[in-house]
């Protein structure tokens, strides 16, 4: 069944905890008590139906709600989540990796671990970039009726989602092949988790783009272009 504006947040979070990562994206806090989706939305400025969209993506796959998305609502709710990648979560996860690593009597896998990590933490800075500048910009202007707009490529723009995750491969696959047995086990598993946690996060993250974001956006062009 899909979440409505009448569904208790509380009961979608309980049911779909994933969730639980977006409220912050959509500038919404916790403590709403039993107030339905609408309310909340309401008390936090959201756009209600463009909130929906997401959960019930993220909850089921159902991408049929893209119609209902308000581009403006959901660029501010893909800035945010672009700040929390790049301000909190990769430094954290640097952090983490640079305190397990950084004891380790082989510095060449010390070294190599995090050569690995800069790298895909800046293929994902890059890309995130350029959907902050550019990407943005073209549909601010969309947004704004600019006339003689040259088109851009929204195809190409989704295939650059499958270009940003090879160093992160490598990484895990060093780490679960060749990191020294007995050393800080614990700590490992978490990173590792905490990395694979992260990775499962970006792919919905684009999913979303791509699924729900990019189909409204070729919308807005079809209503601006006639």
């Amino acid at each position: 069944m899909k979440f409505t504006e009448n569904s208790r947040l509380g009961d979608v979070l309980t049911e779909h905890y994933q969730i639980l990562l977006l409220l912050s994206r959509f500038g919404i806090s916790l403590g709403f008590g039993d107030k339905t989706v609408k309310a909340v939305c309401a008390d936090n400025g959201v756009d209600c139906k463009t909130f929906l969209a997401v959960c019930n993506y993220v909850a089921s796959g159902d991408s049929s709600l893209y119609h209902n998305v308000d581009i403006e609502s959901m660029v501010r709710f893909l800035r945010l989540a672009h700040k929390y990648y790049l301000e909190f979560l990769l430094p954290e996860l640097r952090t983490k990796l640079v305190s397990i690593v950084g004891s380790l009597p082989d510095s060449m896998f010390s070294a190599l671990v995090i050569k690995l990590f800069d790298s895909y933490k800046e293929e994902v800075r890059k890309h995130l970039a350029y959907e902050d500048k550019v990407l943005f910009g073209y549909i601010q202007r969309l947004l704004d009726g600019e006339e003689d707009l040259p088109a851009l490529s929204l195809a190409s723009f989704i295939r650059q989602h499958d270009n940003i995750d090879t160093q992160l491969f490598e990484l895990k696959n060093a780490m679960i092949r060749y990191f020294p047995a007995g050393e800080n086990l614990r700590e490992v598993n978490q990173v590792l988790y905490d990395i694979f946690a992260f990775e499962e996060d970006l792919k919905s993250h684009c999913e979303i783009e791509g699924d729900l974001f990019i189909p409204a956006v070729v919308e807005l062009e079809k209503m601006r272009r006639g």
